[in-house]
């Protein structure tokens, strides 16, 4: 009987990818698992927030059927997960593996993974890594100084450029600032290391039963915290931004407008430097992947990497230095929060493939579950596995992603289909876009007549898939077809 493959899965948070000059290459763990598996280029989030994501990730559901829509449980969304939902690990529990999680989790303001099933380190709530006991436990066993990051660029706190910030003591900084700062000192006490390392020491206990294994930082997230060498990486990027930094958001919806000049008002011009905000986003990203790729490395020192899947991926992307002018992620449906870095290895999959059809995250639940020889006919999702090792399409005509808004209400639905690109909100604005021509979505064409027939097309597809996975908007939005001279 052949022995069931071992599963790590490591994700970075809110990392900048789509519409970006071409740094992935250059990234540490993506440039490592490009050679060694299969990069998929045209991956999304199933919502491109922290927690509805992430539940995806656990379930193999969309948002609107694991019921997580916002962060804090906002527009009749739950507040998070409780102990009665199906996540992964329980069917691989139930087959033998061992399951662990360490860092970032974001998906019960009162329990953590390990109320979930999981051994291993993790926290309530979007969580604080830096005054826990197990990270001043960290720097002990590796004679590290508590970390000081010195402000560079202020964000909403307005500290003064210079000043230095206690990570040890300052919870609230690190939660709600929209800035950049650099680590004096090693990158070691950076959080990325500390999770990984503690990863590392659970792998060493492992005693010959197949894992399954999460591994999440908290970066790359702003504030943008980097450490020496990271922060003299890509000095070639002069800003590192999108192609659509500096547009006029005609043809976009109101509240992209709204979004932008947000930012205008809450931040001085000074702290809003492109520019650098953007380099740091992709130094921080190099950062976060140079600590996770410790853990494949040690996997190729015990001789089980032959024996493992491994999945890299971030839970959703970053807008800084995109659309206007703005930062973080909002409400926005757009390329730079929706679309994420996905690769995979592993046995019978393909090395140095590169693959450009339609998947989401809400995949990797059945995707690895298929790998492990199990099934759940209720997730939402596909298994990648015969596209990964056989080169078969999943059976999908498009892919939908959604969004409720962020703090503010904005009901959305998107709908991908070959090179097209539609938006639909809830008063019936609708957005298309042609990405192959215009990936920087700078060109709204739902109202362009010649278009007409595409956009009812993307309409009446992303109903349908509204209807069949029971989606409540279905019956709520206003996603009417267009009428054609």
């Amino acid at each position: 009987m052949n022995r069931p493959p071992n599963i790590l899965w490591m994700v970075t948070d809110h990392q900048a990818y789509a519409n970006r000059p071409n740094v992935a290459k250059a990234l540490p763990l993506q440039t490592y698992l490009s050679h060694r598996g299969t990069r998929l280029t045209r991956a999304y989030a199933a919502l491109p927030i922290c927690s509805p994501s992430r539940a995806t990730m656990l379930t193999g559901l969309y948002p609107h059927n694991h019921g997580l829509t916002e962060n804090d449980g906002r527009f009749g969304g739950r507040l998070g997960l409780d102990k009665t939902d199906w996540l992964i690990n329980q069917d691989l529990s139930k087959a033998g593996y061992r399951c662990g999680w360490f860092g970032k989790w974001h998906l019960s303001q009162e329990d953590s993974a390990t109320d979930f099933g999981f051994e291993g380190y993790s926290q309530p709530g979007y969580g604080y890594p830096y005054n826990t006991d197990e990270y001043k436990t960290y720097l002990k066993q590796n004679k590290l100084g508590s970390p000081i990051a010195r402000i560079e660029l202020a964000g909403e706190s307005r500290r003064a450029s210079g000043s230095h910030v206690a990570l040890t003591e300052l919870e609230e900084w690190f939660d709600y600032e929209s800035g950049t700062a650099v680590l004096e000192g090693t990158a070691e006490t950076h959080e990325a290391f500390f999770v990984s390392s503690m990863a590392e020491d659970w792998l060493r206990t492992l005693d010959n039963e197949p894992f399954f294994l999460r591994v999440d930082t908290w970066g790359p997230h702003p504030p943008y915290i980097v450490a020496p060498p990271y922060c003299d990486m890509f000095p070639e990027l002069v800003t590192a931004a999108s192609g659509n930094l500096g547009s006029d958001l005609r043809g976009r919806p109101s509240h992209h407008v709204e979004y932008r000049d947000y930012w205008q008002k809450a931040l001085p011009p000074k702290a809003r430097d492109f520019g650098l905000l953007s380099r740091r986003a992709l130094q921080q990203a190099a950062l976060c992947e140079n600590a996770l790729l410790r853990l494949p490395r040690l996997l190729e020192e015990t001789g089980l990497i032959e024996n493992t899947i491994i999945v890299y991926c971030a839970d959703h992307g970053d807008a800084v230095a995109s659309n206007g002018g703005v930062l973080n992620k909002g409400g926005l449906m757009v390329e730079e929060t929706l679309r994420i870095p996905l690769l995979i290895s592993g046995p019978g999959i393909c090395s140095g493939r590169v693959i450009d059809e339609l998947v989401g995250n809400i995949d990797l639940v059945p995707t690895l579950l298929d790998a492990a020889g199990l099934t759940n006919k209720n997730c939402d999702g596909f298994s990648l596995l015969p596209l990964l090792t056989q080169g078969t399409r999943p059976a999908r005509s498009g892919l939908m992603c959604e969004h409720y808004g962020l703090h503010t209400a904005v009901m959305q639905r998107c709908w991908h289909m070959e090179q097209w690109k539609l938006i639909a909100q809830e008063d019936g604005f609708i957005e298309l876009y042609n990405l192959e021509a215009d990936p920087c979505e700078l060109t709204n064409l739902a109202k362009d007549q010649f278009y007409k027939n595409v956009c009812n097309k993307m309409i009446s597809a992303l109903k349908k898939e509204m209807q069949q996975s029971n989606d409540p908007a279905f019956h709520r939005m206003q996603i009417d077809p267009l009428e054609t001279n």
